[in-house]
């Protein structure tokens, strides 16, 4: 719904790629009706009672009969309501359209910020956007991607590094940065500057943000720029050993700067396996990952609550006849 991809919107009865700021109010929309659809029914509302011929109570059946400015729909959607309550509504995206709508309608959010200080500043700006929405701090979960390279020794995990570095065709980064940073750097020097005061882009506004002030901050050429993001495509890169690698995730972790991380492994299977073999051990042995799971659902695992149905708690929704 928020794509920054121009094709996306060819998918959904667009001509053009939507502006920034529609999209965003189309998807605080577009959750609205999910989130309803998703409370169609009360979690007892199926008897399937064969004596009495009664599969479901009506009085248990709700009716959103949305109407609005992008939706109209009348439901009821046409399963039960699932054993989560309802699944794990998960956003990426940190413009602060983003923000405001992780805020009021996510449970976890995937982030990709780079260095901690931009970690605890997200963190908490979004952390305290939560509470005017009626919102705890544990209704939703930050979740930063990492870019992890793990090497039993730092020799061995820097070689591993460069090996990657050196698949990444001019080409594929050049495309790569350009459409991050909302600027065709095709007829820039690969070894020059980025361009200053890029105009602004109608994709992602928070990567390119993010790109522009790496390059600033660390007064990167273009070749550099695409070969710090081409891996781990903006997120948080780390290449070390394992201590190395749970030594950061724990320091961004104990300065609220993450709730939890999307491992966004180097290659497959191989990267995610050198992460559970070599990493998650040494996360176990400080107490920061659990041995085994304890829930059945991937909500209970990630430490949220069953929502309450909502139709059925505010009597705003329409009982079947």
């Amino acid at each position: 719904m928020t794509s920054s991809d121009p094709d996306a919107a060819y998918n959904f009865g667009h001509e053009t790629q939507i502006l920034h700021a529609d999209r965003y109010e189309r998807a605080e929309e577009f959750a609205d009706v999910v989130l309803g659809l998703w409370d169609s029914w009360d979690d007892d509302a199926f008897l399937r009672d064969r004596q009495s011929g009664r599969y479901f109570d009506p009085a248990k059946l709700h009716r959103l009969n949305h109407s609005g400015r992008y939706f109209k729909v009348r439901g009821p959607l046409n399963i039960p309501r699932s054993p989560q309550g309802r699944p794990v509504v998960v956003q990426a995206g940190a413009s602060e359209p983003g923000k405001e709508l992780a805020a009021r309608t996510a449970e976890a959010i995937f982030a990709a910020q780079i260095t901690l200080e931009e970690a605890t500043g997200f963190y908490a700006d979004v952390k305290a956007r939560l509470a005017k929405y009626g919102r705890s701090h544990e209704d939703l979960k930050i979740l930063p991607g990492i870019f992890p390279v793990v090497g039993r020794t730092q020799s061995e995990a820097q070689e591993k590094f460069e090996s990657l570095q050196e698949l990444i065709q001019p080409e594929v980064g050049l495309n790569l940065i350009s459409q991050l940073s909302g600027v065709d750097l095709r007829d820039y020097p690969l070894d020059g500057p980025v361009p200053e005061n890029p105009p602004s882009t109608n994709a992602g506004k928070s990567r390119q943000a993010l790109v522009l002030d790496l390059a600033r901050r660390e007064n990167l050429s273009i070749r550099q720029l695409y070969l710090r993001i081409a891996g781990a495509r903006g997120h948080w890169q780390v290449v070390g050993t394992p201590n190395e690698i749970a030594d950061a995730l724990e320091e961004r972790f104990e300065n609220y700067g993450a709730d939890g991380f999307n491992i966004m492994a180097p290659i497959m299977p191989g990267g995610l396996a050198d992460f559970i073999e070599l990493v998650v051990p040494e996360l176990r042995r400080r107490g920061l990952f659990r041995h085994e799971y304890e829930g059945a659902t991937l909500r209970e695992n990630l430490g949220l609550k069953r929502p309450e149905n909502r139709l059925a708690t505010n009597g705003g929704a329409v009982a079947a006849e």
